[in-house]
């Protein structure tokens, strides 16, 4: 079976290589794990909107396309991601597949405009988590005014939503690195309530003035900007990355602004064996093995309660394993296969 996971919103070209060489985002981490653990069985095409044809080629048994390449196929499965603007195009462009649409972000408060195109072309959800669904179910139902303004947007059922969780590899484990109890790190993408978790750690650094943050994320920074104590180490391939978190007394991830809907870095995080200090909302609860990271992000005393806490018992976490790759691959092919 030929499977075509169709990436309109890449924001620059990978493959599972990228990963070793230069860190790559949440989401394309998880599209190359889960596209080389189904190419055993299947033939796997991942599309990416900016590479391009003279780009073409092939990983691990997987083929990275360009669209215009890519639209040349006849595949048996269309995976959608994230852009819902490109549902009815896709659909045109391979009328015989079955149509998934696999959401990441969290979803726009027009997504009821898109129901009856998603009965239209028989279209199913794939969520990354429980907390994930309700908001999609909530964005898909709609406000009660919409519901009475544009009635025509509601005349179909809604579509089957899926809930696949985002994969860790199988081996990701806690070492014997040493751990520094005076460095925390911060490792998601800027917009991702940034500048809250800075002004956070110059808070706590009031308290606590030996605690160092680090952070690791693609963004350009200027270190004159940045407040005491911390310290932009830019993009980190994975191992890099991991390496600086096993070495981290915590992952200082706060913020208060940007929910997460699965958060791979709160589940690779306690897989190495870091706690995470995040404010309890989002995925956050489902997600992370132990509910006392869990912290009033917006209350600063909370988060210094918790750290005082922490210097006298830092929390023992794991991986939950329904997170491994192995487990989360089952998930794909029992919807696939079906």
């Amino acid at each position: 079976m030929q499977i075509l996971f169709y990436d309109i919103a890449a924001p620059y070209i990978y493959t599972d290589i990228s990963r070793i060489q230069k860190g790559l985002g949440g989401t394309e981490s998880t599209i190359t794990r889960i596209a080389h653990a189904l190419a055993d069985k299947h033939d796997i095409v991942v599309a990416q909107y900016h590479r391009q044809t003279t780009e073409d080629t092939e990983s691990n048994g997987v083929r990275y396309l360009s669209l215009n390449s890519a639209n040349q196929l006849s595949p048996d499965i269309v995976v959608l991601l994230r852009r819902r603007e490109w549902i009815e195009p896709v659909a045109r462009l391979f009328p015989r597949a079955r149509h998934f649409f696999w959401m990441h972000d969290t979803p726009s408060k027009k997504l009821y405009l898109y129901r009856r195109l998603f009965h239209r072309y028989a279209y199913e959800i794939i969520a990354v988590s429980d907390f994930h669904i309700q908001e999609i179910k909530k964005r898909l139902y709609g406000k009660w005014y919409q519901r009475l303004l544009k009635p025509w947007h509601f005349c179909h059922a809604t579509p089957t939503v899926h809930r696949i969780y985002n994969p860790i590899d199988d081996h990701l484990d806690k070492d014997d690195a040493t751990w520094h109890p005076q460095q925390m790190i911060l490792a998601s993408a800027p917009n991702k309530g940034l500048a809250l978790n800075l002004k956070a750690f110059e808070q706590i650094n009031q308290v606590f003035p030996e605690y160092e943050l680090l952070i690791a994320t693609y963004a350009k920074w200027n270190d004159s900007e940045l407040p005491r104590n911390v310290r932009f180490l830019g993009s980190l391939p994975q191992h890099e990355l991991f390496k600086k978190i096993r070495e981290s007394f915590c992952m200082f991830y706060p913020q208060y602004q940007n929910k997460e809907t699965f958060g791979l870095v709160y589940a690779e995080t306690n897989a190495i064996g870091t706690p995470v200090l995040a404010h309890d909302f989002g995925a956050a609860r489902e997600v992370l093995s132990d509910p006392t990271q869990l912290i009033d992000g917006r209350n600063i005393d909370s988060i210094i309660e918790k750290l005082k806490e922490w210097r006298k018992n830092r929390p023992v976490v794991r991986a939950k394993p329904e997170f491994r790759l192995s487990n989360v691959k089952q998930e794909w092919i029992k919807l696939l296969e079906k």
